[in-house]
């Protein structure tokens, strides 16, 4: 085991206790702004493992964030979704390496679309599945704290949703 993967799996340990963090938030800034944080350490995690389109994706995620958290009381304007659609697929093609590579790219575009939208249900769902094509990835790189952060990940979304969403309307 070399001293990279170690502090690799470090980085994305304290990762994945951002993004917990973010998912028990009920607002869409302070969501956005946990999960700018937890995008740079799961940058810097997949740097360590050599995986270059994990952490051109994270960094295109935070570009997202820091754009989408300005407009805290409305929509982006389209353009700005564009501009970050735009960034994701370039980094993506710069970083292409087989058909994996692409599973990230498609998890943050759609991430991306339903944080534009901006109803917290469908970050909630969408993040679901975001993490579904992010599983196969980690599993590719073997960013095995970002596997278990992913699956919790998931399950912290789904916890959200039953709190938020399925909770309070019962």
């Amino acid at each position: 085991m070399s001293i990279n993967f170690i502090i690799a799996q470090m980085f994305g340990l304290t990762a994945l206790a951002v993004l917990i963090i973010s998912f028990q938030q009920n607002n869409k800034n302070k969501l956005l702004k946990y999960q700018t944080y937890s995008s740079l350490l799961y940058a810097i995690q997949y740097i360590f493992l050599g995986a270059l389109t994990g952490c051109l994706m994270n960094l295109s995620c935070m570009a997202r964030n820091y754009i989408f958290e300005k407009y805290n009381t409305k929509r982006p304007p389209i353009y700005y979704l564009i501009l970050v659609l735009i960034l994701m697929i370039t980094f993506s093609a710069l970083s292409f390496n087989g058909f994996i590579s692409l599973l990230p790219m498609l998890a943050v575009i759609l991430y991306s679309v339903a944080v534009w939208i901006g109803n917290l249900t469908m970050i909630r769902i969408v993040e679901v599945i975001s993490c579904t094509l992010y599983i196969l990835y980690n599993i590719e790189v073997r960013a095995y704290t970002g596997l278990i952060a992913t699956i919790i990940e998931m399950v912290g979304a789904i916890i959200a949703l039953y709190k938020f969403n399925i909770k309070n309307h019962s």
